[in-house]
């Protein structure tokens, strides 16, 4: 249905062929309703393990945030000192800035100051590589969340240099994981749109956890949505916020009729993404990814997320050391849970905060970490 906008910035009207929302809610096949279901039910998330060493006190641990200016690798990192804390460990968080430069830097300075482990959140192993070498040399343990390790085949398959990897849902595998969250955002936005409609799916390119995310978004909307038409609109962090909002605005432009538009970093709202949505005047779904802009939901701004536990997988990087610490074999490691949900204005939307898990997991971690069981 055709619409004409006014564009907040100006008095400029804009004519948009995307469709109302009220448009967008087809009856669902039985395989659309079936996912849809399990989505809101949360049947992807699992509580992590309730056994394991007890807290190794006394630890000295450097934390690199993978830049402080994403809300994800903030609440991840502050997430683990958090922690880290309750491990009755030091911890000095050091900011990135999403620049895998700075990051190695970072490691090196970590390794020079004889830090005991080292906690890597959303940076890939070939941009800090030489950083993961002096650790490995010096004996100092690195562990990552939503990281890939040089032995990925997207890297020609090189030398592992992270020393462990959270096991998610049974899994050490970043790749896997992303895949699967990536497949289950397609699965929530194909039963909003039946079979058919075009996406913008706005992806970041430099990094490979996002590549994969990608993959197996576009590989499931393809089986979910077969008449749906999915437009790549590629950018990297280099470039936000002014070059990648000038990206987003000219493919929103030139795809007036899209009908959603998705993106699983949510961050990218509050930097320039909800003003080239305004700016075009856009009315179609916007189907975030990690669960953060739930005022944006509340407000009606922001159609879907698909959230995924970052505290409690900080909480699961702080106990995957702990147990690196403890002498615990890096490839043996049990699950830390995780998973996802499907969240929308009507499902799972939480009153005046974020969204957390229905299970008490600092309860879980703080009473293995002391000996007791729960």
């Amino acid at each position: 249905m055709a619409a004409t906008l006014t564009v907040l910035t100006g008095c400029t009207t804009i004519e948009s062929t995307a469709p109302d929302l009220s448009e967008l809610r087809p009856d669902l096949t039985p395989q659309q309703a079936g996912a849809l279901q399990a989505g809101y039910d949360g049947r992807a998330m699992q509580e992590p393990t309730r056994s394991g060493p007890v807290a190794q006190t006394g630890k000295k641990v450097w934390v690199i945030s993978c830049g402080q200016t994403y809300q994800a690798c903030s609440i991840l990192s502050s997430s683990f000192t958090d922690a880290a804390r309750n491990l009755g460990w030091n911890t000095n968080l050091v900011d990135s800035k999403a620049d895998p430069s700075v990051a190695t830097s970072l490691i090196k300075q970590a390794v020079a100051a004889r830090a005991d482990g080292i906690a890597v959140f959303s940076l890939d192993c070939p941009g800090i590589i030489s950083g993961l070498k002096d650790a490995k040399a010096a004996g100092i343990p690195v562990v990552q969340y939503t990281s890939i390790d040089c032995d990925d085949p997207a890297f020609g398959g090189g030398e592992k240099l992270f020393t462990a990897s959270v096991n998610v849902r049974g899994s050490t595998s970043t790749a896997e994981y992303y895949r699967a969250w990536g497949a289950a955002r397609a699965e929530y936005l194909a039963a909003l749109l039946g079979n058919k409609g075009k996406v913008l799916e706005i992806r970041e390119t430099s990094q490979r956890t996002h590549a994969y995310s990608h993959e197996g978004f576009v590989e499931q909307m393809a089986i979910s949505c077969p008449g749906c038409e999915i437009v790549d609109v590629p950018f990297t962090f280099a470039q936000v916020p002014k070059e990648a909002t000038a990206v987003w605005n000219s493919a929103l432009l030139k795809h007036a009729d899209a009908a959603a538009v998705s993106f699983s970093i949510d961050s990218l709202m509050g930097l320039g993404l909800q003003s080239a949505l305004r700016q075009s005047g856009f009315r179609g779904i916007t189907a975030g990814g990690e669960g953060l802009n739930l005022d944006l939901v509340r407000e009606g701004r922001q159609t879907t997320e698909t959230p995924i536990p970052y505290e409690l997988a900080a909480w699961g990087l702080a106990d995957t050391l702990n147990r690196v610490f403890a002498g615990e074999d890096p490839d043996t490691l049990p699950s830390e849970g995780g998973g996802w949900i499907f969240l929308d204005a009507e499902h799972n939307l939480p009153a005046g905060q974020m969204w957390s898990p229905a299970f008490d997991f600092k309860g879980i971690y703080t009473s293995m970490w002391a000996g007791r069981s729960r």
